[in-house]
């Protein structure tokens, strides 16, 4: 048995990736999109009969992109995502812009605003996560949305405050990014991966019914140890990878052995990575922007 269907018997995998071609081709529990993976599909060719088909649909003279009015782009990014459903069994992540990550009223425009095109374009919307980063506004707003029916998925975690506060409102799933935990702090196991099995640990005690996401890895090791999270998010690189890799060994649940660290070393450095995140989340979504602009003056 490889590695990758070692972890669909353990867990949901959910594919790093807007690449359709890719994804028609493998049966992936879900999907997480962002601008630079759909900047990346557009840039490899593999969106060229959507977007043809995209642009001659649709009104090329409303805004570009807006916080509140419906734009092009928000017609582009609900247009890709009807395309990508039908390939995957579970829910897609669809991310605002960032840089309304710190303002309220704004997520939830945005998010309703996401919703009503997917209704508009025959969407279930039951199978859309409203991708947020975990600022205090963010997660507000995701608790606030639930009583819309919207459901949401917070990113860029990276301390327990975030995590509790999660919890505490019942958003649907958070992600915990493993790897720029690890890269930022050391001790005697993996930082990033330690950290999630806190997450795990502190669900399970008090019974929470938030889903955990672990996200942005940095090596196969980390991934295996994390496979009882309820989702793996993981790249199509490290995807390969698991395809290729068997395993030989016997893995269970009950024999999960971690320790606790020092949660104030996340706690002090937990604001620069959020801000950090947000800052290229906004720089890619920026990116996609303007190739589109460039796309539509030349079409």
């Amino acid at each position: 048995m490889n590695l990758f269907n070692f972890l669909k018997k353990n867990t949901k995998i959910s594919i790093d990736s807007s690449d359709i071609n890719f994804i028609k081709k493998y049966n992936f529990d879900s999907l997480t999109s962002n601008p630079s993976l759909i900047l990346s599909s557009i840039l490899n060719k593999s969106y060229n009969k959507i977007l043809l088909n995209f642009l001659k649909k649709f009104n090329k003279n409303i805004k570009l992109d807006s916080d509140e009015e419906i734009s092009f782009y928000d017609n582009l990014l609900i247009f890709i995502a009807g395309n990508l459903i039908p390939f995957i069994k579970d829910k897609i992540s669809l991310e605002i812009p960032a840089r309304i990550s710190y303002n309220y009223n704004k997520i939830i425009i945005y998010s309703k605003k996401l919703i009503y095109l997917c209704n508009l374009f025959g969407i279930n919307t039951k199978k859309i996560l409203i991708k947020i980063p975990a600022t205090n506004s963010g997660i507000i707003a995701a608790s606030k949305l639930k009583n819309f029916g919207i459901e949401c998925n917070l990113t860029l975690i990276f301390d327990m405050n975030q995590v509790k506060k999660c919890f505490d409102s019942g958003i649907y799933l958070i992600s915990p990014f493993v790897g720029r935990i690890s890269d930022k702090t050391c001790c005697f196991y993996d930082s990033g991966v330690n950290f999630v099995k806190n997450i795990y640990d502190y669900k399970s005690s008090f019974n929470f019914k938030t889903k955990i996401m672990a996200a942005s890895f940095r090596n196969i090791n980390q991934i295996l140890n994390l496979f009882f999270c309820d989702y793996l998010t993981i790249s199509p690189i490290f995807f390969d990878k698991l395809l290729k890799t068997n395993i030989n060994y016997n893995i269970y649940k009950k024999k999960i052995l971690f320790k606790n660290f020092n949660l104030n070393n996340l706690n002090n450095i937990s604001y620069k990575l959020l801000l950090d995140g947000i800052k290229q989340f906004e720089k890619d979504h920026n990116n996609l922007i303007n190739l589109l602009s460039l796309i539509i003056n030349n079409f």
